[in-house]
C-alpha cells in the first residue's frame, strides 16, 4: 500500500533531484513515474511489515503520520537505485529515524492514534473444558 504520492516526495526534495534519481536516460530529463511508484510501494511494504503484527491492515483511512514516514523511506529508496551515489546525510538520518519510529510503534511504545489493534496484538487466548477441580472443591484437602 502506498502511504505517499509523487507530490509528497516533491515537497521534500527538488524536482531536478527526482528526475536525476528516476530517469535512466542520458541526460535525465523527466521523472520516471514507474521508478517513483516502485519506491513508494517499497516504502509501503516496509511500513506494513512493521505494523502488520500490531494493527489490522489496510488502514482506512491511513494515519497522516505514515505519509511523512513513507516519503522519507521512498526518497531513501530512490537514492538506493543509484549504487554509486551515496545519499546525503539528511536523507539517511530521516530514513533511520523513520525506521526507529516504526520499531517504537511495532513494540507498542508509540501509537498511531484511534485505530483499534488487531486481535493478534492483544495476546494469545486460551480455551478449554470447564475445570473439574476448583479452589473451593479442594479446600478441605
Amino acid at each position: 500500500m502506498g502511504y505517499c504520492t509523487l507530490s509528497d516526495i516533491r515537497k521534500v526534495m527538488p524536482e531536478q533531484d527526482i528526475i536525476e534519481l528516476t530517469d535512466d536516460s542520458t541526460p535525465p530529463s523527466v521523472i520516471d513515474s514507474g521508478n517513483v511508484e516502485r519506491a513508494i510501494g517499497d516504502a509501503g511494504e516496509l511500513i506494513d511489515g512493521y505494523l502488520r503484527s500490531r494493527y489490522q491492515l489496510p488502514f482506512t483511512p491511513a494515519p497522516a503520520f505514515l505519509n511523512t514516514l513513507a516519503a522519507d523511506i521512498a526518497v531513501y529508496r530512490l537514492y538506493a537505485r543509484r549504487i554509486r551515489l551515496t545519499p546525503p546525510e539528511g536523507v539517511t538520518e530521516r530514513y533511520r529515524g523513520a525506521l526507529k519510529l516504526l520499531e517504537r510503534i511495532q513494540k507498542g511504545l508509540m501509537s498511531l492514534g484511534g485505530e483499534a489493534p488487531s486481535p493478534q496484538a492483544s495476546g494469545p487466548e486460551f480455551t478449554g473444558p470447564e475445570r473439574v477441580f476448583t479452589k473451593e472443591s479442594l479446600e478441605d484437602y
